[in-house]
């Protein structure tokens, strides 16, 4: 029954895709332009240091327009708190008042009142308000909104899975681009499991995203993509099968845009060799991930979903928190080693 109800999602979002195909021709551009100024990204990048725990982030707009400049999120707990110009000559500039502001949730959100505009990345001004941040200690103030949480507890995972030496977590990268946490977007909304949506390009609304996309495995053809869908609770109301769902339908875009025209360049981008061969049969991961507790769910340990030659593998990975760093135990997830 269980399995049944997956592969009713699979179903459901292939169908959308089908009866909204402007999307393809969309990524094969995206992909395009993002290949081409990878080179121009992967210099900028190189020419500034990432300053913990203000975290440096790409999206696809930025990525895909990056020219003489990169325009670079700057995230503190996940929520971007100043935007950072990334420019060929070394010039840096750091900015609340950037294509948004950000200015009075800073003040709202953390106490930091330090507007900035175009202030120099190295000057007194930028090393001032990354200085606020590096020691400053607890929660928001406010949290009105509940998807803050989620991009906190976002960032504190892509953290523990990005660690180098002494890793807990083992066989598990995020997917990143120019050395960056590169979110990635998706035609359709899933959010709401029982009624996937795709929204009409130019509408205000133009997407979902995937929570964190990972590249798991001991390397080679071991390593396998992974689709997380992440939620900060983990309750009857809205339980690990809901948020499974989720991760079925994303994963399922990300086959179709394997399987398109644009395959093989995305595949590229995100982080595997062999030439850009999208490998026959594809076999990708889906997880959920939440917070342990008594409501976790074991269930579809194990489970396989066909999608004509490839499969879906499920996956869980229930965690906790302790002073700002996560915990994972072996028996709580099947995704990573964890010592």
């Amino acid at each position: 029954m269980l399995k049944s109800e997956f592969t009713a999602v699979i179903k459901e979002t292939q169908l959308l895709l089908k009866n909204n195909s402007g999307w393809r021709g969309r990524w094969v551009d995206y992909a395009k332009q993002i290949s081409d100024k990878k080179p121009i990204i992967d210099s900028v990048r190189k020419s500034f240091r990432e300053r913990p725990p203000l975290m440096v982030y790409l999206n696809i707009t930025s990525a895909k327009t990056a020219n003489k400049s990169v325009n670079f999120e700057l995230r503190y707990k996940g929520q971007t708190v100043a935007e950072l110009t990334g420019n060929i000559d070394g010039r840096h500039k750091l900015s609340t008042e950037g294509t948004k502001s950000y200015k009075e949730n800073n003040k709202d959100h953390f106490g930091c009142d330090i507007p900035l505009e175009k202030a120099e990345w190295d000057g007194k001004d930028a090393a001032k308000f990354r200085s606020f941040f590096k020691h400053r200690r607890g929660v928001r103030n406010v949290d009105a909104d509940r998807s803050n949480d989620e991009h906190r507890l976002e960032s504190l995972l892509l953290t523990e899975f990005s660690i180098v030496k002494n890793k807990k977590t083992r066989n598990i990268r995020p997917v990143r681009f120019g050395s960056v946490r590169f979110p990635m977007p998706t035609p359709i909304i899933a959010s709401n499991h029982k009624n996937p949506q795709y929204p009409q390009y130019g509408k205000r609304d133009k997407g979902g995203g995937i929570d964190i996309l990972a590249r798991t495995g001991k390397g080679g053809k071991a390593t396998h993509l992974c689709i997380m869908e992440l939620k900060d609770e983990n309750t009857r109301r809205e339980p690990p099968k809901d948020a499974m769902k989720q991760a079925v339908a994303y994963t399922t875009f990300i086959r179709e845009l394997l399987r398109s025209d644009a395959g093989e360049a995305w595949w590229k981008l995100f982080g595997f060799g062999g030439g850009g061969k999208v490998p026959k049969p594809l076999v990708l991961y889906a997880a959920c991930v939440m917070r342990s507790n008594l409501n976790n769910d074991y269930s579809f340990r194990d489970m396989e979903l066909e999608i004509e030659e490839d499969t879906i593998k499920l996956h869980y990975l229930y965690f906790t928190e302790e002073n700002d760093r996560i915990k994972i135990k072996p028996e709580e997830t099947t995704l990573a080693v964890v010592d």
